[in-house]
């Protein structure tokens, strides 16, 4: 416990990082975009001489840390994973870790009779603090389901965990040194340490990757029927709406239904237009001929065969566009 304590006040004391809680008044996030940082232990024993634990860190749902289990030493995954953190704390940091996976997994392999821990088994644990309250937390699952947690003061059975559960926390409630060892490492020097990876990654954490969407077919769910599956990735960060759209290229047939019904418009009014002018002059026009009239009768004529000409090309523009319409329509469609 000596060793505990010495490698502690290294990380909770280090003197020369004054800036860190500095950064954490600088990051003030909306309830809904809280931000962790959350170190998880996956711990599997086969039996009473072999047991296996991996381990990671996460800000967020960014995996940022991991736990190299041959070497016993921590994996930095990106560039800023450091933080604002000096390399004699992180040093400290990973001897901490190297002590506790080893010193895990044989407390628990011999407290496992004590405890009526059946091989084989496995044992979650989720640790980490957040920027605002409630400020640290720590939670253990056995074979996949909530066992126990620490409440900042107290260890604490899950509901419905059992008496086994109770047990295990009436033990642990003796240990005052473990108390305040949790308390520190994830009161203070998580909080430190989330500060300084939110000022290290801030660009990488800003980002904005739109997702990418593609359709499947999934089990036919009966006889001519088909499933679509919708697949989007590669969005970031990790909120996304999708919506489900009939046809694909519903804006272009909107466009196309609009385009057409101004394009028949236009037809009709002209086509009305010149029908009207048509009736007016032959309203206008005598009954019988008089040479008076002779240069205007030439020149109604003239227009008459004008007004068939622009009704001719009105039918073509017609039966051209709406074709050409149609034929977009059955393509899309």
């Amino acid at each position: 416990m000596l060793l505990l304590f010495l490698l502690f006040e290294g990380l909770c004391c280090p003197g020369e990082n004054t800036a860190a809680p500095q950064a954490l008044q600088s990051y003030h996030l909306a309830a809904e975009e809280q931000l962790s940082f959350r170190m998880l232990q996956t711990s599997s024993f086969a039996n009473h001489s072999w047991a296996h634990s991996e381990g990671s860190g996460w800000l967020g749902d960014l995996q940022t840390h991991g736990w190299d289990t041959v070497l016993g030493t921590i994996r930095f995954l990106k560039p800023w994973s450091h933080g604002n953190f000096s390399k004699q704390e992180l040093k400290n940091l990973q001897s901490l870790f190297q002590l506790y996976f080893h010193s895990f997994i044989q407390i628990v392999q011999a407290s496992a009779g004590q405890f009526q821990l059946e091989y084989p088994f496995e044992i979650q644990i989720l640790a980490g603090c957040r920027m605002n309250a409630p400020q640290i937390f720590l939670n253990m699952a056995y074979q996949g389901s909530d066992f126990l947690s620490f409440q900042g003061i107290s260890w604490e059975p899950s509901p419905g965990a059992g008496i086994r559960a109770q047990n295990i926390c009436k033990v642990l409630n003796r240990y005052l040194d473990i108390k305040e060892i949790l308390q520190s490492l994830l009161g203070h020097t998580c909080p430190r340490f989330l500060a300084g990876l939110m000022e290290a990654g801030e660009s990488e954490l800003k980002r904005k990757v739109k997702p990418e969407a593609w359709l499947s077919c999934g089990p036919s769910p009966g006889p001519g029927r088909l499933q679509l599956v919708c697949h989007v990735s590669g969005f970031y960060p990790k909120p996304v709406w999708v919506m489900w759209m009939r046809g694909g290229y519903s804006i272009f047939l909107i466009l196309i239904c609009l385009t057409v019904i101004v394009t028949l418009v236009i037809l009709v009014v002209v086509d009305s237009r010149l029908k009207k002018q048509s009736s007016n002059k032959n309203i206008l026009s005598p009954h019988t001929p008089s040479p008076v009239f002779l240069m205007g009768a030439n020149t109604q004529d003239t227009k008459n065969s004008r007004h068939q000409f622009c009704l001719a090309q009105v039918s073509w523009i017609k039966n051209r566009v709406l074709k050409k319409w149609k034929t977009r329509l059955n393509q899309l469609w």
